[in-house]
């Protein structure tokens, strides 16, 4: 059966739409189950816990704390000092009470006191003039009301040092009882309290009172309101003893996360609208707003900003990197910052985030705050910029893990073989043995003097490149060394098993001049990646002849000059033939040097690695220069 129209369009009153659509007034009225700091008694610090706890329920407890505190930051606070709080768990009654105090005068045009007008009615406020500066946390004057909403019962005393007041309300504020009295006071009586008993009926628990939970959420938002508001003395109880705080200054607030945080790394920050401090190697987050926690908005990510890009520029430029982007600095340290914002925007009446456009801390003269060279040299001189390096190290070498295992996949065994690429018959892995030429003429001479069952060869390209300090990534650019990764059957990383390798012996097979000293050291750098194929006897060099001398039938090979000279005496009769590269044996040579080969085996060590780095690292080249020298 259809609606009536009437029943289909429904008109609510205030009170009735915020009770029934409590979520966009004061947030979830479901439990929900959050990581909070808690106060332990017995340490004397936070600690991280999990606790379940409403929502909307902290909200309107949070709004009557809020507008004390909102009062402390008035210039015209009649006093204000001291914030009381105390809970009674078994009535489920709160008192909150300051010690300054509400004009006692009836509001002209509402009719009643200005408490009673605060209190009770929605939209009432003394922040709404947004022509006036106001540093304050209440900016949409129902936030107060909004207790008296959710409560069974609320009541507002007040005193200016000229009267007193008196009213309260019943079920849910629609009952406003009789009950008002306003009296003569004393000039020295000022005070405002409000006692409430939360409504449980309208969140969705089981729960007839408050659970240990909500108190102590309670207690640590006491505890914030001190930290936030410096010279306020913040009182907490239930049903015990008062608990007192009161800080100065950030700093003896942050004393509690002393057993979270290292607080003697921690990195200050102050101009006349902000306090903070920056703790590296943290993840935990509290901010400030107006005297409220509020750690998430506008004013985090416009301190975050200039820090984060104070580390990219540096490392950046420092490191000669192109890649590092904010996001990698983000969350390698801590902000705890309390700042006063004029006129501030927030994402919901909840205050969780705030929303003040970012552009305004640069630029509004009224918010406006500089973060200074002086602070973002402590920044990079701090253990951030460690952790950040760290982290990109981390990040790259997992990068090039990953695009490692694509190229070995792509170097498979089963893939197509160089052009450069002379194979052999053997399938006994550990008996073929791979020849490295430089050039073409070598080639030819090693397809005529080879032996074609276990012998193969491969001729490069050109001279390979320096690869000292090079990632593999970068080496694999180099179509050379791709091409004897792929005949070899090598693989990158921890997939590297040398019983996989397609040959017992790696032969470099280089001309004896200084040139092919160069390309066999370059050669060997480049092997040195697989510390393995040294520790197994792997890598060799063929030692060719430089000197051939002959009489008659007789042959002599000398591998040095100095070894020739030494017995150049001894040689009359002899002829001497000189042999410019491998390409200048003859067939019969050539035959002889590959089927009776000298194989001259290298020792990966300290040394070695000295030796590498001398002649190889961009970064000594005064060293190399001294060397030449002699």
């Amino acid at each position: 059966m259809a609606k009536k129209i009437e029943e289909k369009y429904q008109e609510l009153s205030e009170i009735q739409h915020i009770l029934q659509r409590s979520g966009m007034w004061v947030g979830s009225t479901k439990s929900e189950e959050k990581e909070s700091f808690i106060y332990n008694t017995k340490t004397g610090k936070f600690e991280m816990r999990i606790t379940n706890y409403i929502p909307a329920m902290l909200k309107v407890v949070d709004e009557v704390i809020s507008n004390s505190c909102d009062e402390f930051r008035r210039k015209d606070n009649m006093g204000l000092t001291e914030l009381r709080v105390v809970m009674n768990k078994d009535n489920g009654e709160i008192i909150v009470r300051d010690n300054g105090g509400i004009p006692i005068v009836k509001h002209k045009e509402a009719g009643v006191y200005v408490p009673e007008f605060i209190f009770g009615r929605l939209r009432t406020s003394s922040n709404y003039d947004d022509t006036e500066d106001r540093n304050v946390i209440g900016t949409n004057g129902v936030g107060s009301a909004l207790c008296n909403v959710f409560s069974t019962f609320f009541e507002i005393e007040s005193a200016d040092g000229k009267n007193e007041f008196h009213r309260s309300w019943s079920n849910n504020m629609e009952k406003l009882n009789d009950d008002l009295k306003v009296t003569k006071c004393d000039k020295k009586t000022h005070y405002t309290q409000t006692r409430f008993r939360l409504d449980f009926s309208r969140f969705e628990t089981d729960l007839k009172t408050f659970d240990d939970d909500f108190i102590n959420i309670i207690h640590k938002r006491c505890i914030d309101a001190a930290a936030a508001n410096p010279g306020l003395k913040v009182v907490f109880n239930c049903g015990g003893e008062d608990i007192e705080w009161k800080f100065n200054k950030l700093d003896e607030y942050i004393d509690l996360y002393s057993n979270i945080l290292n607080i003697a790394d921690k990195i200050p920050f102050e101009n006349d609208l902000c306090t903070a401090l920056i703790f590296p190697d943290s993840s935990v987050d509290v901010g400030f707003v107006n005297g409220a926690e509020c750690s998430k908005g506008t004013h985090m990510k416009a301190l975050r900003n200039e820090i984060n890009q104070a580390v990219v520029d540096y490392i950046s430029k420092k490191d000669k990197i192109k890649d590092l982007t904010a996001r990698g600095v983000d969350n390698k340290y801590s902000v705890f910052i309390n700042i006063n914002v004029s006129n501030p925007a927030y994402d919901s009446q909840t205050k969780d985030t705030l929303t003040t456009p970012i552009e305004k801390f640069s630029k509004d003269e009224k918010i406006k705050w500089e973060v200074n060279e002086k602070f973002l040299n402590k920044i990079i001189k701090s253990e951030i910029v460690a952790l950040v390096r760290d982290w990109y190290k981390q990040k790259t070498a997992a990068e090039d893990e990953k695009a490692l295992r694509k190229i070995n996949r792509e170097t498979n065994k089963g893939l197509k073989r160089p052009d450069k690429y002379i194979t052999c018959s053997s399938r006994k892995k550990n008996e073929r043995q791979l020849f490295i030429f430089e050039g073409d003429s070598a080639r030819s001479g090693f397809r005529g003097g080879r032996i074609p069952e276990y012998q193969a060869g491969y001729t490069m390209k050109g001279v390979p490149p320096n690869v000292y300090g090079s990632s593999p990534l970068q080496i694999m650019k180099n179509e050379v060394f791709n091409d004897i990764v792929t005949v070899l059957g090598l693989r990158w990383g921890k997939e590297f098993d040398i019983n996989d390798l397609n040959f017992g012996k790696i032969v470099i097979s280089t001309d004896a001049d200084t040139d092919g000293d160069k390309i066999a050291a370059l050669l060997l750098l480049f092997f040195n990646n697989w510390p393995e194929l040294f520790e197994k006897n792997i890598v060799c060099r063929n030692i060719s002849p430089i000197i051939i001398s002959k009489k008659g039938k007789d042959c002599k090979k000398f591998y040095t000059i100095e070894e020739f000279k030494t017995e150049e005496k001894k040689l009359k009769g002899y002829t001497h033939k000189y042999v410019k590269g491998l390409g200048g044996l003859s067939d019969k040579e050539s035959k002889e040097m590959y089927q009776d080969p000298k194989f001259l085996y290298f020792k990966k060590d300290d040394a070695a690695d000295s030796m590498f780095r001398k002649w190889f690292n961009k970064l000594d080249s005064n060293v190399r220069k001294d060397m030449l020298k002699y």
